[in-house]
C-alpha cells in the first residue's frame, strides 16, 4: 500500500508531504495506480523547478518521495507553490479515494 503523510502549518498549507511503499494494484511495470502516483508526484516537482523557480527539498528513492521544510520564496513564488502542492495532493487524495485497498492518504 502507498501511504500518503501531509503535514501542515497553521494556515493549512502543506509544509511536508512524504509518499511511500508500492500499491500492488498489478506486476511491477503494470501498475497504474504507483504510475498514477508517480506522474502526479514527480510532474509538479519538475514544475516546481522549471516553471516557479523553485528547488524543493526532496528525497526520492524507489517507492518513496519525500518533500521537507519548504525554503524561503517570495510571495509569487510560494502562492505558486503551494497551488501545485495543493494541486498533486488533491489528485492523490482523489486517487485514493477510487483506490482505496492501495492507497492511504492521511492529513495530519
Amino acid at each position: 500500500m502507498i501511504e500518503v503523510k501531509v503535514k501542515r502549518n497553521n494556515k493549512g498549507n502543506p509544509v511536508s508531504v512524504e509518499v511511500k511503499g508500492h500499491a500492488l494494484f498489478a506486476p511491477h511495470g503494470s501498475d497504474i495506480v504507483c504510475a498514477a502516483v508517480s506522474v502526479l508526484t514527480q510532474t509538479v516537482i519538475f514544475a516546481l523547478e522549471d516553471l516557479v523557480g523553485v528547488k524543493l527539498p526532496v528525497k526520492m528513492e524507489e517507492g518513496s518521495l519525500l518533500i521537507t521544510s519548504l525554503p524561503e520564496m517570495e510571495r509569487k513564488q510560494e502562492e505558486k507553490c503551494y497551488l501545485l502542492l495543493e494541486t498533486m495532493l488533491l489528485g492523490l487524495e482523489e486517487t485514493a479515494k477510487a483506490y482505496p485497498h492501495h492507497i492511504l492518504f492521511k492529513n495530519e
